[in-house]
């Protein structure tokens, strides 16, 4: 099979990308792609660790930054063993991240930017397989790409797939396709992400383990989250005062415009902090005329934003504080349940935060299904029902349970990260 599959890829798939790049070579898309992975070219910790001689111990390769997080803790660990670590990435997203991480451990840390519309045979720059010099990838579930496969078929080489995850499958009652099942059986390690998952997994005679990486990761950020309030968050002192003042309070996390319809109908002495998902001048325009018309004139909090007043409606227009939020309230809900799918779960739920509510679309959320299990976590879709959840005392969360969890990721750390 494995030389069928390279010669389909290498001299007719390949072939076929180059030929479309270069007839569509005007559309703004590809030109915006095709600057992306050009910088691989210019930036010298994207050249390959071959170039000085040397190879990695472990490759991670993931797509965004909502990936990265699941493999976080495994690269941070990998890198305080001393290893050698490539990053291989698809998204604009997470290549700041990956970026900076590399420029704090530029002798252990190469990253490709993972060549789509530029891939070209024996050029490193342009082809993860010239470019790679571990013998072992770790995947996160989304870029199931031909080279990659082909990568996992040479002997001698080291599979390992995280957070696989057959959800859209189950919710559309359908099998997974041929070529998921051809990754896991190149797999030589595979980690599920929830247990209805893994049932599918043995079935398909591919049994795995079941842990979420991003538990760890979410652990590790609450823990730190008084020094980044103090060094990057001086208001959330004035915050916390507010927040003990108030006997009902709500954080909205990850939200989106079409979340506040929730607020429609509930008192105004119920302290409301909104953490948007997108930040852009348009959405955080609609946030403000939309929580205008509910009766909320929201007190914006933002880089230039000095001491807070008292006020029951807060507008956060910062990033990367939302994680460490979650803490400091007895109810959180978790936007995108009305767009395409809720945001994370987890994030509160190992923050500590009592009370979990989320929009209806969450049947693409793996995460869902762990706070379920928790039984933390209400469905809302209407006004009442948001009103009925916050009038629900706050529960109190099973440190044990999750402490149990942390000290899982010790066993799955050196199931993933030795080779």
């Amino acid at each position: 099979m494995r030389p069928i599959l390279w010669f389909l890829f290498w001299f007719v798939v390949v072939p076929l990308i180059r030929i479309l790049d270069l007839c569509l070579f005007w559309h703004p898309a590809l030109r915006e792609r095709n600057r992306f992975e050009k910088r691989n070219k210019f930036e010298r910790l994207a050249h390959s660790f071959a170039e000085n001689g040397e190879a990695a111990d472990l490759c991670f390769e993931f797509s965004s930054e909502g990936e990265f997080q699941q493999v976080a803790p495994l690269v941070a660990d990998a890198l305080g063993a001393g290893k050698k670590v490539e990053l291989v990435f698809f998204s604009p997203s997470v290549e700041q991240t990956v970026t900076a991480l590399a420029q704090a451990h530029p002798r252990q840390i190469r990253y490709l930017r993972y060549p789509l519309v530029r891939i070209f045979p024996f050029v490193a720059r342009r082809s993860f397989t010239h470019w790679s010099t571990a013998r072992t990838l770790v995947m996160v579930r989304y870029d199931l790409f031909p080279e990659l496969l082909l990568w996992g078929l040479v002997p001698g080489n080291t599979l390992k797939l995280l957070w696989m995850s057959f959800k859209k499958e189950r919710s559309l009652s359908r099998a997974p396709s041929r070529w998921k099942r051809l990754f896991l059986e190149a797999a030589r390690v595979v980690v599920y992400a929830g247990e209805p998952e893994a049932i599918v997994g043995s079935k398909l005679r591919s049994p795995g383990l079941v842990f979420d990486f991003r538990i760890e990761q979410i652990r590790r950020r609450v823990a730190l989250r008084e020094e980044k309030f103090r060094t990057g968050f001086p208001q959330h002192r004035e915050l916390t005062s507010l927040l003990e003042k108030s006997p009902q309070k709500v954080i909205l996390g990850n939200a989106w415009p079409s979340d506040l319809y929730l607020l429609s109908g509930l008192p105004t002495d119920v302290l409301v902090l909104v953490v948007p998902h997108n930040l852009t001048a348009t959405v955080l325009d609609e946030f403000r005329s939309r929580l205008r018309d509910l009766g909320r004139e929201a007190q914006e909090i933002d880089d230039g934003t000095g001491p807070l007043t008292a006020g029951t409606t807060f507008l956060l227009n910062r990033k990367g504080l939302l994680c460490e939020l979650y803490a400091d309230f007895s109810h959180a809900y978790v936007g995108g349940g009305f767009e395409g799918s809720i945001h994370s779960i987890l994030e509160p739920l190992v923050a500590g935060s009592g009370r979990l509510a989320c929009g209806p679309a969450h049947q693409r959320s793996t995460e869902f299904d762990v706070a379920s299990s928790f039984n933390y976590v209400t469905e809302v879709t209407t006004p009442e029902e948001f009103q009925r959840w916050i009038a629900q005392d706050a529960n109190s969360v099973d440190r044990g349970r999750i402490d149990s969890l942390a000290r899982d990721y010790i066993v799955m750390r050196e199931l993933v990260i030795s080779c």
